[in-house]
């Protein structure tokens, strides 16, 4: 009686090429989600942070940016992003992710406490009247949205649990082994993210930078914005998420390799 052995090469190509095929549809669903998901938080606030107020321009511009420590899912973070979308104002953010160790102590000795979105204040609702009287129309032209309120908290909870996993902006990212301050990255330059609140693409890149605690400065370009023009002329073209960072000499478009990009520099 004769007997065939395994043929063990046909049997690794096989088992090799099941695993590649696996990995391509994990990668290909990986990338639904987060396109679905991050769309699905822009909608649950319609139009907020999309585009400039008209008639901006002709308001005051701050002399230095606005420094603001804050949490990337902290739906109350995100109504003071969408109003520096909304009146085209600029930034320098410290991220503060839950168990974040390189701001947190610092936003503690300035404010006194953990909370976010800081910025010489806390509390959503002053920082945005703040700056609407400030550099803006006024704080009665705050849209209803931003203000507190059920509807308005509520939408901004909504955004938040569409993007609800460890590493959408919820907690350092701690990579192998427990992170503390001195085994962060250093960063000797904030990274500058060429951004505007609404795209679903810039937000998985301040996730990124958010659970990084990779610090960053803000540009807004949402639509009107009358930043576009000189941002054309760094980029070549008017497409966002843009990064600049100059540590390492890096200029980037796509989400998906800045993100990777970032991760691959600045994690522990």
């Amino acid at each position: 009686v004769m007997t065939h052995k395994p043929n063990a090469l046909v049997d690794s190509l096989n088992s090799n090429f099941l695993i590649t095929i696996i990995n391509l549809l994990l990668s290909v669903m990986k990338r639904a989600y987060n396109i679905t998901s991050s769309t699905a938080a822009t909608l649950a606030r319609p139009g907020l942070g999309m585009s400039v107020l008209k008639g901006v321009e002709g308001f005051a511009r701050p002399e230095q940016r606005l420094t603001l420590y804050l949490k990337e899912s902290c739906p109350w973070s995100r109504k003071v992003r969408e109003g520096l979308s909304v009146l085209d104002l600029d930034a320098d953010i410290k991220p503060c992710p839950i168990e974040g160790t390189r701001y947190r102590p610092e936003l503690v000795a300035k404010g006194g406490k953990e909370q976010v979105p800081f910025s010489k204040m806390y509390e959503s609702e002053d920082i945005l009247e703040h700056i609407y009287n400030k550099y803006g129309p006024g704080s009665s032209h705050i849209p209803m949205l931003m203000k507190d309120g059920y509807i308005a908290t509520g939408t901004s909870r909504l955004a938040t649990l569409m993007r609800a996993l460890p590493w959408h902006g919820l907690f350092q990212y701690k990579g192998d082994d427990a992170t503390s301050l001195s085994s962060l990255i250093p960063v000797p330059k904030p990274v500058t993210l060429y951004s505007f609140e609404a795209s679903p693409f810039c937000r998985m890149v301040r996730e990124a930078l958010d659970s990084l605690e990779v610090p960053y400065t803000l540009i807004n370009v949402a639509k009107n914005s009358r930043k576009r023009k000189d941002f054309v002329k760094i980029s070549g073209k008017m497409q966002v998420p843009f990064i600049v960072d100059e540590n390492t000499d890096t200029k980037m478009f796509e989400s998906e390799k800045i993100v990777e990009y970032l991760y691959t520099h600045y994690s522990p």
